[in-house]
């Protein structure tokens, strides 16, 4: 019987060790879906790291567009 209350012990402190250790969702960090959503405000580009490309690469040849 102690054997019995031992063993769920330890399965039970396994899965509660375990039970968050899954890799985060593809995705779910925004700053992973690219150009469309970095340059898509100065907000966006601050929070990914992306200031400097998206004045360079998006917002500078768009204004010569116009």
């Amino acid at each position: 019987m102690k054997l019995a209350i031992v063993l769920v012990i330890v399965v039970a402190i396994f899965a509660l060790t375990f039970a968050d250790s899954s890799p985060p969702l593809v995705g779910a960090n925004k700053c992973t879906w690219g150009p469309g959503y970095w340059c898509a405000s100065k907000e966006n580009a601050v929070e990914c790291g992306t200031l400097k490309h998206c004045e360079t690469e998006v917002w500078n040849k768009a204004s010569k567009l116009l």
